[in-house]
């Protein structure tokens, strides 16, 4: 499985997950920023995954993660990076605006 790595809301790099026997193989290659980068998994749940260093004019980190340590990973990740991105949704129209008259301790709408 593949995901995408964003750092500062642009796609640098790739994190590639497979499976080696009962570990789980986490590698890690994004375009070196000049900076120090902490990458962390993004999905359901957040898990840090580490700081890669640079390796061949790019950054690199591969992690071999026993069961037990990939309990703290999401299940369905959907990207790595330093933060969550935020998402760039349509903003909602606004609700119209009711008043509410408690009288009684019952609402009355209008």
């Amino acid at each position: 499985m593949e995901i995408p790595i964003y750092i500062d809301g642009e796609r640098t790099g790739a994190l590639t997950i497979t499976r080696q026997g009962c570990l789980t193989v986490m590698d890690a290659r994004l375009r070196d920023e000049g900076r120090v980068v902490r990458l962390k998994v993004f999905g359901e749940r957040t898990a840090y995954l580490g700081v890669p260093a640079p390796q061949d004019g790019e950054l690199r980190l591969v992690r071999r993660l026993t069961p037990a340590q990939m309990r703290a990973f999401p299940r369905r990740p959907a990207y790595a990076g330093e933060k969550p991105r935020e998402e760039t949704a349509p903003p909602e129209e606004a609700p119209a605006r009711k008043r509410v008259l408690w009288q009684g301790g019952k609402p009355y709408y209008f």
